[in-house]
């Protein structure tokens, strides 16, 4: 179960903590099927669930480990985390990029990167 100030990212048969970015909400969006225009133009579609919205998570600053692990991820990936209801959700994610990372400061040995953002498309749709 993932801890509420961790996100958990699993690949290779591994699981890794990645502190929670501040400003991690995801957000809810429904899912439609069979959309369909009619006659005077107006869209209706059928509502089949809902999935996690695409987003950015954003970190000021990870030590040179952490960033491995998401500079390291494949494109399909899974991720666990407590959301804002109290759940904790494992999504199925494709990790479209990493960003930033382009200043890095040593910090009693440590290399930390500042500026860490990854961007995930959810794939779960639930009902």
């Amino acid at each position: 179960m993932a801890h509420p100030e961790f996100i958990q990212f699993s690949y290779g048969g591994k699981t890794y903590n990645i502190p929670r970015p501040e400003e991690f909400k995801p957000k809810i969006e429904d899912v439609y099927a069979a959309e369909i225009t009619t006659c005077i133009g107006k869209t209706i579609a059928d509502k089949i669930g809902w999935k996690f919205a695409d987003l950015s998570l954003e970190w000021g600053g990870l030590p040179q480990d952490q960033l491995a692990v998401l500079a390291n991820m494949p494109q399909q990936a899974t991720m666990t985390f407590k959301a804002e209801d109290g759940k904790t959700y494992t999504e199925d994610i494709i990790r479209t990029s990493v960003a930033g990372a382009e200043h890095r400061w040593t910090d009693n040995g440590v290399v930390w990167w500042l500026s860490v953002a990854l961007e995930v498309k959810f794939i779960n749709v639930h009902n």
